[in-house]
């Protein structure tokens, strides 16, 4: 080899090297950041609620998607790993995520400069914008149904049999993932039938869509839908601002609105106009629509036009779901539009100067999203420790909702919980990793196993242990006046009154001549009370907080407000 031709084979070389060097970092980064998290919202149905084998496990819709693929990812991670552990989830679904940039890679290499096509998967591994998909493992089914939809495609090119029988497999694929795969079968649809041999071919696509309509008939009828009237007449609008979102999320200038989401949408809509002309006067120039050009826009369309007609509160155009799909169509869409344009290589350098500023804006979002994450995976994992906590007392049912786990992406009931982490593990904070979790999520967990232990105020009689003479509170070392079982401790009033620790089984309480006004509470926390009774003590009519027996050797914080009262603590024999 002559030192010329080896300078060429690394001038060809050296984008394949770099998009190595971004998948090995993007896939790093991700799955570091993913190590931290727990398993989020629709997770849980997948591990707790489709457990076995059974028909309505595996064909069951979810939402509208058909998720056949994913179901099977789960249970077979399930198997291995168990669940104490969610990155096993986040490795196989950034895998599929890694795979799809590659593919995309590939497809653009071919049809544009490679410097060209390693500036728009660059952008594409460090997406901010499509945290939702990039973070969370339950996307696996959006991932891999996009790196099977390309492989698909990449199969097609090839104009032979047994690119054919892989695009058709590939199509299968796709759809059984997600229902992402459908526009992909379109556009395949609109390749083999303006291709030769079309009839011949035709089998690429029914066959995957023969395997969808029979899901559908069998299962998917009953899904959810949010086809209607409204969708159909917004429809277009919602495809205008699916492009601008995109276009947006590509050069870095979506911004967060209503905490972490794409937006955009001021920056997007211009550009996708700019983009409009610029591609009308590309067509006019080359005097003729590219073929290919049908078929990625056919797919692209498909996509935007089925999500506006199922569109709804949390998937409008710039949800973050939709920006991985979205911006890998625009850079489809584009890179046929320049298919064997030469590019000078000042814009090459505009180009990467633009892609470093898109990345550092997208880095940045995606760092805040995982922040959002890494708060919710606290939160989730102090919900369920304090769930396991109060095991031997919490309902079955019972259930954490939003306003008692203080998060809705952990909405899981106690005994499908409790069967699911016996056979597979827990991902919960133990005691001990709960004492030294954030201070929001001790807070959520002392709601929760307030909640879960069912405490409340009861009316009793004055018991024997009251009619003693009550200690001085005398707080200790720690600024706690401890009230030990069968001893009564005398507290001041409201403006002195201390922090009490109370004794495994319970309290009574008794105000003086003034009532108390307010009883506070908390467990875990350090700065707030979450336990507030909102009701206080009159004279002369003693209440009880008994607490049920638990898995935790932490006690109870209480803190009285109003007059001066005798706080006495429930011994085994009188709890």
């Amino acid at each position: 080899m002559t030192e010329s031709t080896k300078g060429i084979w690394v001038v060809k070389r050296e984008p394949v090297l770099l998009l190595a060097v971004g998948v090995v970092a993007s896939g790093t980064l991700l799955l570091v950041l993913g190590s931290r998290l727990t398993f989020l919202l629709d997770d849980w149905e997948f591990l707790l609620y489709r457990r076995g084998f059974t028909e309505q496990a595996v064909l069951s819709p979810h939402g509208e998607h058909i998720v056949i693929g994913p179901v099977l990812v789960y249970k077979a991670l399930l198997a291995t790993f168990g669940m104490t552990s969610a990155l096993p989830f986040r490795f196989v679904s950034t895998t599929m995520f890694l795979l799809g940039a590659a593919l995309l890679f590939v497809y653009l290499r071919r049809r544009i400069d490679p410097w060209l096509a390693l500036i728009g998967t660059t952008v594409i591994l460090f997406l901010g914008p499509a945290w939702e998909d990039l973070l969370w493992s339950f996307q696996v089914g959006f991932l891999t149904a996009m790196a099977a939809g390309l492989g698909a495609l990449l199969a097609l090119e090839r104009g032979d049999r047994r690119g054919d029988r892989l695009a058709c497999l590939l199509l299968v694929v796709s759809i059984v993932f997600s229902s992402l795969g459908i526009p992909f079968a379109v556009g395949a649809a609109v390749a083999t039938l303006r291709g030769r041999d079309r009839w011949r071919r035709l089998y690429v696509v029914l066959v995957p869509l023969a395997v969808y309509a029979a899901w559908w008939l069998g299962w998917g009828h009953t899904a959810e839908s949010a086809l209607s009237w409204k969708n159909l007449a917004t429809t277009p609008q919602f495809v205008l601002d699916g492009l601008a979102a995109a276009f947006a999320s590509l050069l870095g200038l979506a911004t967060p609105v209503e905490g972490v989401a794409a937006g955009g949408l001021d920056w997007g809509r211009p550009l996708v106009v700019g983009a409009a002309t610029l591609a009308a006067w590309r067509l006019h120039r080359l005097g003729k629509v590219p073929e290919w050009l049908w078929v990625t826009f056919a797919t692209a369309g498909a996509f935007w036009i089925l999500a506006g007609l199922n569109e709804k509160p949390g998937r409008d155009p710039t949800s973050s779901r939709y920006q991985y799909v979205g911006a890998i169509f625009v850079l489809l869409l584009a890179a046929e539009l320049l298919r064997g344009l030469r590019v000078r290589k000042g814009a090459l350098v505009v180009a990467g100067i633009v892609a470093v500023a898109a990345l550092i804006s997208n880095v940045y979002l995606l760092a805040k999203a995982y922040e959002s994450y890494k708060s919710t995976s606290d939160l989730e994992r102090a919900d369920l420790g304090a769930v396991e906590i109060a095991r031997d007392t919490v309902e079955p049912g019972f259930t954490l909702e939003e306003e008692i786990a203080d998060t809705a992406y952990v909405h899981v009931d106690a005994a499908s919980y409790f069967s699911a982490a016996d056979e597979f593990g827990s991902p919960a904070y133990t005691p001990a990793e709960l004492l030294v979790s954030p201070e929001p999520a001790r807070f959520a967990a002392d709601k929760v196993l307030f909640n879960a232990l069912r405490i409340v105020l009861t009316p009793v009689a004055t018991p024997a242990v009251m009619t003693g003479k009550a200690r001085a509170a005398s707080p200790n070392a720690e600024g706690l006046v401890v009230v030990p079982p069968g001893v009564c401790v005398a507290v001041p009033d409201g403006s002195t009154a201390p922090l009490l620790s109370l004794p495994p089984t319970g309290v009574v309480i008794e105000s003086g001549a003034q009532p108390v006004t307010d009883i506070k509470m908390k467990r875990f926390a350090t700065y707030e009370f979450s336990v507030d009774f909102e009701a206080g003590v009159a004279p002369g009519r003693p209440v009880a907080i008994k607490i049920p027996p638990d898995r935790s050797t932490v006690p109870w914080k209480m803190q009285l407000e109003g007059g001066p009262a005798t706080v006495c603590g429930l011994g085994r024999e009188t709890g």
